[in-house]
């Protein structure tokens, strides 16, 4: 692996260049469990290539390609790990896998991959079953494509929101504003009944589950009758 000063020096050569991206990228998605979020480089990237089409076009593919090389990293660690799960742990976790229609499970890991979510622990855990790096990464490429473009388009919001709101502001304005909305964001999702959802989406489908998402995450408080 680079050492971490190297990466260090390694972007700071590569800032003005578009390789920037995919190498930021790449280093925070490769390490598992990594604090620093995801959305940083590219909100960066974005910034710096507002009005170039063709720099968000490739904000897109690059982030997207760092994030599949980094987790089909993060897979190589589970090679490592699974050695800590008992052997018989190990068997029945991969037998339990393979009761899972092969279409299925891929689509869970595509809708996990896809989102904003943490995700180092299903690739690591898939690892200890057996789940192959070829099959991960036939479902990470258009998974992290939806991903990147998702994050892209976020950061691209934010910042025209921000620039129409203070104008010509500082960068770390900006960069203040993605952390906050990102934070009140990632709040509402931990607040969501998540089981009513489930159960909502089970009896009537995708809007019933979205209604009840929606009246989670913004309740109304009523006004308690006057005695």
């Amino acid at each position: 692996m680079i050492p971490p000063l190297s990466v260090v020096e390694l972007l700071r050569l590569l800032r003005h260049t578009p390789l920037w991206l995919f190498f930021a990228t790449l280093a925070i998605q490769s390490v598992p469990f990594n604090p620093i979020p995801n959305l940083l480089p590219i909100a960066a990237y974005v910034a710096r290539n507002v009005g170039d089409p063709l720099g968000l076009s490739l904000s897109v593919l690059l982030s997207a390609a760092g994030a599949v090389l980094g987790k089909l990293v993060v897979l190589k660690f589970g090679d490592w790990l699974k050695a800590l799960m008992p052997r018989r742990s190990r068997e029945a976790f991969k037998k339990l896998l393979e009761m899972v229609p092969d279409d299925k499970l891929d689509l869970a890991v595509f809708a996990i991959a896809a989102s904003p979510l943490p995700d180092d622990e299903v690739y690591l855990l898939l690892r200890a079953g057996d789940y192959s790096a070829r099959r991960l990464l036939g479902v990470l490429v258009p998974a992290k494509l939806v991903w990147a473009t998702a994050h892209v388009a976020y950061a691209l919001a934010v910042y025209r929101a921000v620039k129409f709101v203070a104008g010509d502001a500082a960068f770390w304005i900006y960069a203040l504003s993605v952390s906050a909305l990102t934070l009140a964001l990632t709040l509402i999702a931990y607040r969501l009944d998540w089981a009513a959802a489930l159960d909502a989406y089970k009896a009537g489908g995708v809007k019933p589950a979205v209604a009840v998402i929606l009246r989670s995450a913004f309740p109304l408080r009523r006004a308690k009758p006057k005695l």
